[in-house]
């Protein structure tokens, strides 16, 4: 029997090389031999840590949500306040999203749901796969939010409305950009659920930045 540690780190290679290759090639062109001969281990080895291919994509787009939340909450606690994380954010994610593969984004939109429903059911998992509620909370002890916010059903929503983005076919109709789904959706949200002192901060990261107009 391998050491438990083993197991892990076995497990979470497969992780990251599965979450490299569907993101560079999409879903429906990731095989099962092919991440195996990428590994230089055996199918065997991979189907002892996940049941088939669709655990392994569920499980590889909840290792993503992870890492890339590692990356925001990074962000999150080295700005000044929670206004200018919001900024930064912002302006990291109209970079990052312009780098994955259509055919990556078209694939995961059946994924969306279930991500939704298996990972964000309960506040220990909100915390665990959510930047944003690490932002509220921030927003909360800054008095940058509103202090009468119940932030676990802020969050929700925020995941659902990004869900509903990714999934929905009159949005994708549209063809909005993620400038357009910022200045419209998110921006507006972020400023209704402000105290005084969090708008004056909004008015000065994205009214008066001439990296945002």
């Amino acid at each position: 029997m391998q050491p438990e540690n083993n197991i892990m780190e076995t497990r979470e290679r497969i992780l990251a090389k599965a979450s490299e290759m569907l993101m560079s090639l999409g879903v429906r062109n990731v095989t099962m031999d092919a991440l195996s001969a990428s590994l230089g281990m055996s199918k065997r080895t991979i189907y002892e840590h996940f049941r088939d291919k669709e655990e392994l994509v569920i499980e590889s787009i909840r290792y993503m949500i992870i890492e890339h939340n590692k990356e925001l909450v990074k962000i999150i606690e080295s700005t000044e306040n929670v206004v200018e994380a919001i900024y930064q954010i912002t302006m990291r994610e109209e970079i990052h999203r312009r780098e994955f593969p259509k055919v990556f984004v078209e694939d995961i939109k059946k994924y969306f749901p279930i991500v939704q429903a298996t990972f964000y059911s309960g506040k220990d998992g909100l915390k665990q796969f959510s930047a944003s509620y690490t932002l509220l909370e921030k927003g909360l002890k800054e008095e940058i939010f509103r202090k009468d916010l119940r932030i676990d059903l802020v969050d929700n929503f925020i995941h659902e409305i990004i869900s509903m983005i990714h999934t929905s076919e009159r949005v994708r109709h549209l063809k909005p950009t993620d400038r357009e789904i910022a200045c419209s959706i998110f921006i507006p949200y972020l400023r209704g659920i402000c105290t005084m002192k969090g708008l004056k901060l909004m008015d000065k990261y994205f009214n008066e930045s001439s990296d945002y107009n």
